[in-house]
């Protein structure tokens, strides 16, 4: 591997760790309620936060694959420096709302580019699955060092956590700057450019049985993961973990999950199909498993489930890149994205009216069987391939 090559791969896992460090993750709840909101004011944020995905996810990728990935990343970082002071700013729920946007069009800029940003700078799909799990290892490490930092910040003041948070943003911004991009031709920006962009993304998205299959697998796993984030909580509690342990047992569990980006590269060994099925096999079961022995001993299993949703983004990750072309690359995955959102949002809602009326154990293990029911049809189906 060339110098320059390791040195733009070091660069994204500094960008990675930064986006990660996002030091009020862990207490914008809190946050919230020290501004007065209540519940139910914090639940229609959180909804309408996951809709505001849906509006920016492909504009932006179009965006990046117009003008360049490193020029759509830049801009997201900053944006989202700026929606760190906003919402720090914030003192009632539509000034806070209002920061939301700043948010979701900052990680949406992000989101699409940045992968493609990689996979074309690197060029070689062994290597790639390689860099792109131990870049998961880094952003969830940033992740478990946020929910340190970020408590600690809020303990001394609740509105530095959010003013914290601007500052990994903007080194990640300096990170991707020294970033070397491959060169491509760019059409530029137009709105009739934009637009036949976005037509091209989504086309390529549905006519692609790949990248259709892929879609289905990022969804289930999209759905799965921001189901879990808010159910494991109410969980933990419900088997006996006071919510002060929360601060040792939160940061094992985004470790665990960036030992699985990490380790996904050298489980590739033993076949791409048999690591799609290890993967959504575990997750279904483990879920499954957390609802049927409701005990404290069943931590290890959330720790499984971690683990292996872990191992699954890069896979899917690696799996979908391989069939996108460059011009389009960005593009397509934010169309991904936005279907990944959208089936998130879905099941958010869904699970929030079930567990209501049967509780969190019953939901887990009709959340499991959901997930295995629709994992081995998408797997059973899979389009057959060469490089599988």
């Amino acid at each position: 591997m060339i110098d320059a090559l390791k040195k733009d791969i070091r660069l994204y896992y500094a960008f990675c760790f930064l986006t990660g460090f996002y030091v009020a993750n862990g207490t914008a709840v809190l946050f919230a309620q020290a501004l007065g909101l209540a519940y139910s004011q914090i639940f229609t944020l959180t909804g309408f936060y996951m809709l505001m995905f849906i509006l920016f996810e492909v504009p932006t990728g179009a965006l990046a694959d117009l003008i360049g990935r490193k020029k759509t990343i830049i801009l997201g970082c900053v944006v989202l420096a700026l929606g760190a002071v906003a919402s720090g700013l914030s003192n009632n729920f539509w000034q806070l709302f209002s920061s939301y946007f700043l948010w979701a069009c900052g990680f949406s800029l992000i989101s699409g580019a940045s992968e493609a940003l990689l996979y074309d700078r690197i060029a070689d799909d062994k290597l790639f699955s390689q860099t792109v799990g131990k870049a998961a290892f880094f952003a969830i490490l940033g992740t478990a060092l946020a929910g340190i930092v970020g408590p600690y910040l809020f303990s001394i003041n609740f509105r530095w956590a959010y003013f914290g948070s601007a500052i990994p943003f903007t080194l990640a911004a300096v990170a991707v700057g020294f970033f070397q991009e491959n060169y491509r031709e760019h059409k530029g920006f137009t709105f009739t450019n934009h637009f036949e962009q976005i037509k091209a993304g989504v086309k390529i998205s549905i006519s692609n049985k790949f990248i259709l299959w892929s879609t289905g697998i990022l969804a289930l796993v999209f759905a799965i993961s921001y189901t879990f984030s808010n159910t494991y909580q109410p969980y933990l509690v419900g088997i006996g973990f006071p919510v002060a342990q929360f601060s040792y047992i939160l940061p094992v569990m985004f470790v665990v999950q960036a030992v699985g980006g990490w380790s996904f590269g050298k489980l590739l060994r033993f076949g791409e199909r048999k690591l799609f099925w290890f993967a959504m096999l575990g997750i279904a079961l483990s879920v499954s498993a957390l609802g049927f022995f409701p005990m404290k001993t069943a931590l290890a299993l959330i720790f499984v489930f971690m683990f292996m949703e872990g191992v699954a983004r890069p896979l899917v990750s690696n799996y979908a890149n391989r069939y996108i072309d460059s011009a389009n690359r960005a593009t397509v995955i934010s169309v991904q994205s936005m279907i990944g959102s959208m089936t998130a949002a879905a099941m958010l809602f869904l699970i929030g009216f079930l567990t209501d009326r049967i509780g969190v154990y019953s939901v887990l293990i009709a959340l499991g069987a959901f997930v295995l029911m629709a994992g081995v049809v998408l797997l059973i189906f899979r389009p057959k391939n060469v490089q599988a």
